[in-house]
């Protein structure tokens, strides 16, 4: 997926599938961003409880990659990402640029299909998040930064998580695609 966050009306950042997926973070978080919130030496994020899901506030570590990104972003404006426009627009326009890229999801759903049925969306991104993480962080470091509430929702990521990669592990790969060990030249 490509940037979803105009700097302004007429730049656009290569950032959207960076920042957020790469913190957890849900739709209206990056947006409420403001650049008193963020410290780039310490590479945290404060993420405001009018703000998120969890309704609390919290100080957010960043990846490094997200740091980097993040430097690069100058404005004067005192959000870090504004978005003038209504957060509708901001959908249409991620699905717009989905459209771009020729992403097209299939929908099995029997009803009148909209663009929505055929492209990802914000939470799609926290969920991938969540599913790559799941067995690579602990437990509660994974809730932290998704900031759930319930340990129960973290712990339905961390199941699929598991079951995905136990069914990929158990996939039945038929002799011919197996990858045949390549013999090594004696060097005279």
């Amino acid at each position: 997926m490509r940037a979803w966050i105009f700097q302004d009306h007429r730049q656009k950042h290569k950032l959207g599938d960076k920042a957020p997926w790469s913190v957890g973070w849900i739709d209206p978080e990056p947006l409420a961003l403001r650049r008193d919130d963020l410290d780039l030496e310490a590479a945290t994020a404060i993420t405001r409880e009018t703000d998120n899901k969890g309704r609390r506030g919290e100080i957010i570590p960043l990846h490094p990659v997200v740091i980097d990104h993040l430097r690069k972003l100058k404005s004067f404006d005192t959000l870090v990402f504004p978005w003038p426009h209504n957060r509708r627009g901001l959908w249409d326009e991620f699905h717009r640029i989905q459209k771009a890229a020729g992403i097209h999801l299939a929908c099995h759903r029997k009803h009148e299909h909209t663009i929505g049925c055929h492209c990802y969306g914000f939470h799609d991104l926290r969920r991938a998040f969540a599913t790559v993480n799941a067995e690579s962080m602990t437990a509660d470091s994974l809730q932290r930064l998704m900031r759930h509430k319930d340990y129960s929702t973290t712990q339905r990521y961390i199941n699929m998580a598991k079951q995905l990669h136990r069914a990929v592990e158990n996939l039945h790969v038929p002799d011919v695609l197996r990858a045949k060990p390549t013999k090594k030249k004696k060097s005279n």
